[in-house]
């Protein structure tokens, strides 16, 4: 996924946030002790979110960093025995 596609997701991510914290305001005015309540339930659940997408984001670059050096090796098993084929031309 491309910077752009990140930083557009990101963006549409903090947009619904701001409209969930502007409902909650509102909310807010009619019943403090729920709003409160339903305050914290979403600030725990947002930092959850937060949590696995950093999670997620480790793993995902974990994941390519073993793509490569699984690519590397493929290439320096070809250089040396160049009658192999590649695993994934393999049939």
């Amino acid at each position: 996924m491309s910077r752009t596609a990140r930083a557009v997701r990101e963006q549409a991510r903090l947009d619904r946030r701001a409209q969930v914290d502007n409902l909650l305001a509102r909310y807010a005015r009619t019943s403090p002790a729920e709003a409160e309540r339903l305050r914290a339930l979403l600030d725990e659940e947002f930092a959850e979110s937060d949590r696995y997408r950093r999670e997620s984001g480790g793993q995902q670059a974990a994941v390519r960093r073993a793509q490569q050096r699984a690519a590397a090796a493929e290439a320096a098993i070809a250089a040396e025995l160049p009658y192999v084929e590649p695993l994934d031309q393999a049939a």
